[in-house]
């Protein structure tokens, strides 16, 4: 096993070597890392909301001895790191702190929070210390006023929140897809006819909705190995995929700026392209909306490797 301390240093080369590069490296390095966080925590994030992230950090205040305070009420989950021993790890080093060092945390965090339906708000705490503050919540307004009150104490390059962020997939369950609708005006006619259509008595084929803006395709494909196929993803048109007959397992992908200059059919609004991709698993009640241009994915992946008989509706919404 390596020494904790001598990761701690060899990430702190890194984000200095890509700090160098520029924001876009950055971010980049972010959104892959929570990609791969996404596989290990987005489930117990989204399947037991503020209670979810709390057991979470736990575990990581025990396994990673942190000087760490957490409280868990109903509408806020709130943590308080007192001795952060990654920060306190590179503050000791012969190099010192990369200034954007404690930006890692809200730069995976917020994105795979985003991807839960959970609102978060940091206190960075000026990143010569090793203190921070998060502060979790399941209700956008209450999260939006936290983040009014810090950024009018502490200033803007101190707070940190995914409030006005549009992740590359969100998963949640149908019954919570209202506190999504701020994100695209046609996603609320989606969701009214998914919650109110009877779907069993559709065949399959394409079922018009509201003309060219929100439409969907019923179908009853057979779920295909994880590694098979191709990833796919648009730039008109939203994803929003219902497994109807047990579960469906998803690749994913955030894209790079690379697979976003391979070749687009303008048309048939698609790209096609080969990857290694993160698992999820949707199940019926649950969907998971991919959005462009960044929303990778592979659909239609069977969770045991197998192929199977499935049925499923997937919802084409305008941006």
């Amino acid at each position: 096993m390596i020494p904790s301390d001598h990761f701690v240093y060899f990430y702190n080369e890194i984000f200095r070597f890509l700090q160098r590069k520029g924001p876009a490296a950055l971010e980049r390095y972010y959104a892959r890392v929570a990609d791969r966080q996404a596989n290990f925590t987005l489930d117990a994030f989204r399947r037991d909301g503020l209670r979810g992230l709390y057991e979470y950090w736990e575990r990581i205040r025990i396994e990673e001895n942190c000087g760490m305070e957490a409280e868990l009420t109903s509408s806020c989950y709130h943590l308080r790191m007192t001795r952060c021993p990654s920060l306190s790890k590179a503050l000791e080093s012969d190099a010192g702190a990369c200034s954007v060092y404690c930006d890692h945390c809200p730069g995976w965090v917020l994105r795979v929070f985003s991807m839960a339906g959970i609102w978060g708000v940091y206190n960075v705490a000026g990143r010569t210390e090793p203190v921070c503050e998060l502060w979790a919540f399941e209700d956008r307004a209450l999260a939006r006023r936290k983040e009014r009150e810090l950024l009018s104490r502490l200033g803007p390059d101190m707070v940190r929140s995914n409030l006005d962020v549009v992740p590359p997939f969100l998963v949640s369950s149908i019954d919570k897809a209202d506190r999504f609708f701020f994100m695209n005006r046609n996603l609320e006619k989606a969701f009214s006819f998914l919650r109110t259509a009877d779907l069993a008595a559709i065949r399959p084929g394409k079922v018009e909705i509201d003309g060219e803006r929100v439409f969907a395709y019923l179908s009853e494909p057979r779920l295909a190995p994880f590694d098979e196929g191709e990833f796919e993803s648009h730039r008109r048109y939203i994803d929003v995929h219902v497994p109807l007959a047990g579960p469906e397992t998803f690749a994913t992908y955030t894209l790079s700026e690379r697979e976003l200059a391979l070749p687009f059919n303008v048309k048939d609004d698609y790209v096609l392209f080969k990857t290694v991709g993160e698992r999820l698993v949707v199940r019926p009640g649950e969907f998971v909306a991919f959005f462009p241009p960044y929303g990778g994915h592979k659909p239609g992946r069977a969770a045991d490797g197998a192929a199977e008989k499935h049925r499923k509706i997937c919802l084409k919404v305008e941006i």
